[in-house]
């Protein structure tokens, strides 16, 4: 009898937690992408005073900036323009550490549309070679589409649609819109991360912009660890009165648990000692990158947030307290002050401004 009594004590606290509940901040991300897609593909049907708002007409040497034309002589005012996006774009990185990688480089916005893609035909398609041929015939669709909308931005999008293809398009016209949907077919559907860690310049040039005040995507070990499932309704780890490790065991049992084959097997732990990870890979289910946040920070981290989302909802539904995973700054996860202005932010912003006001001048 005593011991059947302690299996039923413990059977409970092994049970697997409960599945992550959807949380309203998703939904803003979703937006966000759902605008700046739409925003690409409804830029090259824009028109302004009769013409094509944004058209860089290669073969008439005449690039329309909405109401701005631009001839070859005027070079210098579109390589200022890209200057002026280069070094605000450092500034913001910076600042905001990876905000577009994660909100709005194209790799994450394609990729994440072709796996919105993937999971609804896989959700209402119960066969899987049915499944699979919707999939790609939607990604087919996505991918030519993207084609004409990218090359509309150097031929008159009207023209292109209104022409009987193939007959009169040129070949170069349909080559580029061939060329541009293999690679949003391939690249968002198939390479995804592989060419933020492998191909991207910029994922190479990113953490030299960044210090030790740039806000990243952190996970509270001190709070976290150790992790582990445990029964529901036991409480979190400052309401029990078990309060937050010190930072080196702290960072030892979120090591072990990263390199079990390195450190060894974890110990067990009673419940009462847990901390706030219930251990249920939401984060790492959701990262378009395939890490697990919880290992430390990684350079190849977009810093998109879905993993801090996957977490506060699985927080709410043990209820605990939000923010086991979040952005914060080097500085800040150390309680030291972080600082705005700094050398690199101030470089840049100088810049920025000295840019500006050339280009002001000039027009």
């Amino acid at each position: 009898m005593p011991r059947r009594l302690h299996l039923q004590l413990v059977e409970p606290a092994t049970a697997s937690p409960s599945p992550p509940r959807p949380r309203r901040a998703l939904r803003w991300r979703a937006l966000l992408s759902a605008a700046l897609l739409t925003l690409f593909y409804l830029l090259p049907w824009l028109r302004w005073e009769g013409r094509q708002a944004l058209l860089f007409d290669l073969p008439a040497r005449r690039f329309d900036l909405f109401g701005l034309t631009l001839w070859p002589q005027d070079l210098g005012v579109l390589l200022g323009l890209l200057a002026v996006l280069a070094t605000g774009l450092v500034l913001l990185t910076t600042l905001a550490g990876r905000v577009w990688c994660g909100y709005g480089c194209p790799q994450t916005l394609w990729s994440a549309l072709f796996r919105r893609i993937e999971r609804t035909t896989a959700r209402h398609l119960r066969h899987p070679r049915l499944a699979r041929a919707a999939k790609h015939a939607a990604w087919a669709l996505v991918a030519a589409w993207t084609g004409i909308t990218f090359v509309g931005l150097f031929t008159p999008i009207q023209d292109l649609v209104d022409a009987r293809w193939p007959s009169a398009w040129s070949a170069w016209v349909t080559f580029w819109v061939l060329f541009y949907a293999l690679a949003t077919w391939g690249n968002a559907g198939f390479l995804r991360e592989q060419v933020c860690i492998d191909l991207c310049p910029f994922a190479r040039v990113c953490p030299s912009l960044c210090d030790a005040d740039t806000p990243q995507v952190h996970y509270d070990a001190r709070r976290g660890e150790p992790r582990g499932p445990r029964a529901p309704g036991q409480g979190a780890v400052m309401q029990r009165g078990r309060g937050l490790l010190d930072p080196v065991s702290a960072n030892d049992y979120a090591f072990r648990a990263a390199h079990p084959a390195l450190a060894g097997p974890m110990p067990r732990f009673p419940d009462d000692r847990l901390g706030d990870c219930v251990d249920c890979a939401a984060c790492v289910q959701v990262c378009p990158m395939a890490l697990d946040i919880r290992s430390g920070p990684h350079p190849d981290c977009i810093a998109c947030g879905a993993c801090v989302d996957a977490c506060d909802a699985q927080m709410r539904a043990s209820g605990f307290p939000t923010g086991l995973i979040g952005h914060a700054s080097l500085n800040r996860t150390r309680q030291r002050p972080t600082r705005w202005l700094r050398p690199r932010t101030l470089t840049a912003l100088a810049t920025l401004l000295v840019l500006l006001g050339i280009g002001l001048h000039r027009l």
